[in-house]
C-alpha cells in the first residue's frame, strides 16, 4: 500500500522552473572551493560542496528529462547533448587554449602538461587522478568535470529505459535511493580495506550517491504528492538556515585525508545537502531564500562555471611555478578570475546558451544545468 502512495501523482504537471536560490547556493559553494585551494587549511572542508554540486546538477539534468518526456513523449537525444555541448564545452576548450599558450610561455614540461589537457579535454581526468597517473596537477579540479559529463553521457541513456515506469516515479525515486545507499556502502568498503585516497575520492563510483538521490529527488517531485504537503514544507521550511550552518561549519573541519570522511561523514554530509536542496525547491519563502536570492549572490551562481574551471590553474601556475606569496595571489589571483570568469559567461557561455534556446522547439528557461 505505502508503494502506491510512493508512486501516485503520476499525472500531475511538473513543476521545474528556474530556481535562483540553487543559483546562489552554487554560488557561495564556490567561493568555499576557492577559498580551499587558495589555501587548504582556510576551508578544507569544501569536499563538501562537490556532493551538494553533484546532487543538484542530478536533479536539474533529471528534471529537464522528465519535462521533456512529458513535452515529447521521449528523450530528444540530439537536443539533449546539444544543450549540454554549447553549455559547457564552449568555454572549457577557451580556458584550455589560454592554458596551454600560457604553459608553453612559461616553459613548462610539455608531456604531463599534455595528459592533463587531454583528460580534461575529453573528461576522463577523475579516473587518471584515481589511479594517479603521472601528469599535470595544474588542471586535477577537472575530476568532478569529467563525472559530470559522464553522467550526462550515460543518464539519458538510462532515463529511457525507466520510461515504462513512468506512471511509478515514486519507486524510480526508491530505485534509485538503493542505488545511492550500494554507492555509498561501496565507498566505505574501500575505506574499510584501505583503498588509496585518490580512489576514493575521484572514482564515478564512489560518487553515484549524490547523483542518484538528484535524480531521486527530481522523479520525487515528479510524482510523490506528500514531497509538497503542508506537513513536509512545515518541518524542512524552519530547517533549511540550520542545514546550511551545520554544512558550512563541518567545512572547516572535514578533510579529504581524514579517512573518516569515506567512513561515515560523506554519507551524512550527503544527507543533508539532500534535504537542504529539496528544502529549497519546495520552500520558495523560507529564511534562507533572501540571502541565496539576492541579486550578488544569484551572479556568483551564474558566473559559477567559469570560477571553477579558471581558478585552479590559476592560483596553482602563480603559487607552484611563479612562486608567488599568499597574499599577492589572493591580491591579484582572486580578481583575475572573476574577471575570467565574468568574460566568460559574457561572451562564451550567454551567447551559446541563448543560441540554445532559440533553436528548441519547446521554451527553455536558461540556466546552468
Amino acid at each position: 500500500m505505502w508503494l502506491k502512495r510512493l508512486g501516485g501523482g503520476g499525472g500531475r504537471d511538473f513543476p521545474l522552473g528556474y530556481s535562483a536560490s540553487l543559483d546562489g547556493a552554487r554560488g557561495l559553494m564556490t567561493l568555499g572551493v576557492l577559498a580551499a585551494h587558495l589555501h587548504y587549511y582556510w576551508y578544507p572542508g569544501a569536499i563538501i560542496f562537490m556532493d551538494t554540486f553533484f546532487l543538484m546538477s542530478s536533479y536539474l539534468i533529471t528534471s529537464l528529462l522528465i519535462k521533456d518526456r512529458d513535452t515529447l513523449g521521449k528523450v530528444d537525444f540530439r537536443r539533449f547533448y546539444a544543450r549540454r555541448i554549447r553549455r559547457l564545452l564552449p568555454a572549457l576548450v577557451v580556458m584550455l587554449l589560454v592554458y596551454t599558450i600560457a604553459v608553453l610561455s612559461l616553459g613548462r614540461p610539455w608531456e604531463p602538461e599534455r595528459r592533463a589537457i587531454l583528460a580534461t579535454l575529453f573528461y576522463f581526468m577523475n579516473w587518471a587522478r584515481a589511479f594517479e597517473w603521472p601528469m599535470s596537477p595544474y588542471l586535477g579540479h577537472a575530476w568532478s568535470l569529467s563525472i559530470e559529463e559522464q553522467f550526462y553521457a550515460l543518464w539519458p541513456l538510462l532515463f529511457t529505459l525507466l520510461i515504462p515506469w513512468r506512471h511509478r516515479p515514486g519507486r524510480l525515486a526508491l530505485l534509485l535511493v538503493a542505488v545511492a545507499a550500494l554507492s555509498a556502502f561501496w565507498r566505505w568498503r574501500l575505506a574499510t580495506h584501505d583503498a588509496g585516497l585518490a580512489r576514493m575520492y575521484n572514482g564515478t563510483d564512489v560518487r553515484l550517491d549524490a547523483l542518484c538521490l538528484g535524480a531521486a529527488l527530481a522523479f520525487a517531485r515528479k510524482g510523490c504528492a506528500w514531497m509538497s504537503s503542508p506537513r513536509v514544507v512545515a518541518v524542512l521550511k524552519p530547517a533549511l538556515p540550520l542545514l546550511a550552518l551545520v554544512l558550512f561549519v563541518w567545512g572547516f573541519s572535514a578533510s579529504y585525508y581524514d579517512r573518516q570522511w569515506y567512513l561515515w561523514q560523506s554519507q551524512v554530509c550527503i544527507v543533508l545537502s539532500t534535504l537542504l536542496v529539496a528544502g529549497l525547491v519546495l520552500c520558495p519563502r523560507s529564511a534562507l531564500h533572501p540571502l541565496l536570492e539576492a541579486a550578488p549572490t544569484v551572479y556568483l551562481g551564474q558566473i559559477c562555471y567559469g570560477l571553477y574551471i579558471w581558478h585552479h590553474p590559476i592560483f596553482l601556475v602563480m603559487e607552484d611555478h611563479l612562486k608567488i606569496d599568499l597574499a599577492t595571489r589572493v591580491l591579484v589571483g582572486v580578481p583575475l578570475t572573476f574577471v575570467a570568469a565574468s568574460l566568460s559567461y559574457r561572451f562564451i557561455e550567454l551567447p551559446f546558451m541563448r543560441r540554445q534556446v532559440r533553436r528548441a522547439p519547446a521554451p527553455v528557461h536558461v540556466s546552468n544545468a
